[in-house]
């Protein structure tokens, strides 16, 4: 089709295009969550680089593979969905702490 030829032809504006698109749907759903400006709701981190979307009762896996979620497709599920209950704010280290031991470390401080 014209638009395949298109992005093919000018193939590095439109990966430039999508990146900006993602940074900035990134940052509406992590300041829905998160406020302005978004910060960790375990340890109050706020560089945006660190910060990611957590499932609050957990599940996470189970729900990307019955929504066919991959990557960063979770920051357009939310939009798309209204910005539904259930997820809040973590940075990397208390999600990834939270997903490997069911709890993280700031919580028992």
């Amino acid at each position: 089709t014209y638009l395949t030829r298109h992005r093919k032809k000018n193939l590095a504006k439109f990966v430039e295009y999508q990146k900006k698109y993602l940074k900035k749907l990134k940052l509406r759903c992590l300041q829905h969550y998160g406020g302005i400006p978004p910060k960790c709701a375990c340890c109050r981190e706020n560089i945006i680089q660190f910060l990611s979307i957590d499932h609050i009762k957990g599940g996470g896996n189970k729900h990307r593979r019955e929504n066919n979620i991959t990557g960063n497709g979770i920051y357009g599920w939310l939009l798309k969905n209204g910005f539904p209950e259930g997820f809040q704010i973590l940075c990397l280290n208390c999600n990834c702490a939270k997903g490997f031991y069911g709890v993280c470390p700031h919580e028992n401080i």
